[in-house]
């Protein structure tokens, strides 16, 4: 009796591992639509893919940092690698390679930001 609870218990935490990568995947598909949009470049969606897993405390409590990795493309025709960094679900840091054009347009964006 006792075991097949523990069977099911494993399968239970293997079953909400696998949908949290899942969700944590969507997550980061999302944030890096938006931080290209907003660079004004192009986030190539199949290339998304986990590159580290760690484990980290956030106000006393252990949380999965992930970062995921990415290609984006400046003007369609080149492909650039960039990543960025869950901390559960928040964005806590990215790097995004940007031509000049797109440059500019993400200090204008920030500037924007600040002004408001």
């Amino acid at each position: 009796m006792l075991g097949t609870w523990i069977i099911l218990l494993v399968i239970a935490a293997v079953v909400w591992a696998w949908m949290d990568a899942l969700n944590a995947r969507e997550c980061a598909i999302h944030h890096g639509r938006e931080l290209c949009r907003e660079a004004g470049v192009q986030l190539l969606d199949q290339s998304v893919s986990l590159k580290r897993l760690r484990v980290a405390r956030r106000d006393g409590l252990p949380t999965f940092v992930r970062r995921y990795g990415f290609e984006i493309s400046l003007d369609g025709s080149d492909r650039h690698r960039g990543h960025l960094d869950l901390d559960g679900r928040r964005l806590e840091a990215w790097s995004l390679p940007l031509g000049e054009a797109a440059a500019q347009a993400a200090a204008r964006s920030s500037h924007l930001r600040l002004v408001q």
